[in-house]
């Protein structure tokens, strides 16, 4: 059976660098980075799992990390591929609910959507078991997934996007989303290949709310622990509280679950 995310990438991998544009990945790794290290991250080896065309690594390289990043996607290791030949220590094709034992690093990271494709609960505990057995006892691992104004309004509507020699229409499919249901969209992209010559290329993207609680419990389960939450408004914008009412993102900052006694977190996430 053909994986619905891994279809909706290969064709989009060309232009999707060309899609996201507008994403300010610098800030919003600037930003995870200071809220892990204050959360004790000491070491420079980096893991991008779902790392796409390679966006998502690139502020880790100029920091000084040592990274190695997976996909799902072939065709968007490619562009990685292409982009950063001989600056990452590894690039390779994984899906991240099957994670290989790669090694071990300080900081794991697996940001812009990706855990959103996870549709099930044993895919959430699967994916997060699999960070576990490559997260150093003292790493931190970051990741963000959508909240409910995300799919209740970007999944909704319609929006186009027009760059020189191209058009990008974002189709919402949902109608009403509730806490733990799942969301489509459809990408159409116009692409002028040659003068006057246009291509149409068709991408569909089907995630899945995932609440707070079902976060906890699959991270739980994978023997890691929530060590902090951030919601996230548009332009990466951190803040230190999380309403997804309010808020486009909701971003976690796990490790490894700690036996020894310690303070009680305060991470109330508001949501309905």
């Amino acid at each position: 059976m053909t994986d619905p995310a891994r279809c909706a990438y290969a064709s989009l991998a060309p232009y999707y660098d060309r899609f996201t544009a507008d994403y300010v990945y610098d800030s919003w790794l600037e930003q995870i980075e200071a809220r892990a290290l204050a959360l004790g991250l000491g070491g420079r080896r980096a893991f991008d799992i779902a790392c796409g065309t390679g966006k998502s690594f690139a502020p880790l390289l100029t920091r000084g990390y040592q990274v190695s990043a997976c996909d799902l996607s072939s065709e968007m290791l490619d562009e990685a591929r292409r982009k950063f030949a001989g600056q990452v220590e590894d690039l390779f094709v994984a899906d991240m609910r099957e994670l290989p034992p790669v090694g071990e690093f300080d900081l794991v990271t697996c940001i812009d959507d990706a855990v959103n494709y996870l549709l099930s609960q044993d895919e959430l505990v699967a994916t997060f078991t699999g960070v576990a057995q490559v997260l150093a006892p003292d790493g931190i691992f970051a990741f963000d997934v959508n909240s409910l104004k995300t799919y209740r309004t970007t999944f909704t509507q319609t929006i186009l996007r027009e760059d020189p020699g191209g058009l990008f229409c974002w189709h919402g499919e949902a109608t009403a989303v509730e806490p733990g249901d799942a969301a489509s969209a459809t990408i159409e992209a116009f692409i002028e290949v040659e003068d006057a010559v246009w291509r149409r290329v068709s991408s569909r993207h089907v995630q899945c709310h995932h609440p707070p609680g079902a976060i906890h419990d699959a991270l739980a389960d994978a023997g890691l622990e929530c060590a902090a939450v951030a919601g996230q408004r548009p332009g990466c914008l951190l803040e230190d509280h999380v309403d997804e009412n309010e808020h486009i993102k909701v971003v976690y900052f796990a490790r490894r679950r700690r036996t020894a006694e310690g303070g009680e977190l305060n991470m109330q996430i508001i949501s309905g």
